[in-house]
């Protein structure tokens, strides 16, 4: 294939998964947000741009979750 036929193929996948991410957060609470589209593999700078944050804002959103999710006691070390 050639270089333009991929570019092509490349952005349409682009906006196609920004479509779905979009429809499958809509109306949910922004820290639900987070936590779907983190748990089906998007890292945080690919959430920012989805949800209209920073990446840093997100990876923030995580670390809470991450430390909400954890039982009492549990450390990471």
């Amino acid at each position: 294939m050639n270089e333009d036929i991929l570019k092509s193929i490349d952005h349409r996948l682009t906006t196609i998964t920004k479509l779905l991410a979009l429809d499958v957060v809509k109306g949910r609470q922004f820290q639900d947000q987070v936590k779907l589209l983190h748990d089906v593999g998007m890292q945080p700078s690919e959430i920012a741009e989805y949800v209209g944050k920073t990446p840093n804002n997100i990876r923030v959103v995580i670390h809470g979750l991450k430390k909400k999710s954890k039982p009492k006691g549990e450390t990471n070390e």
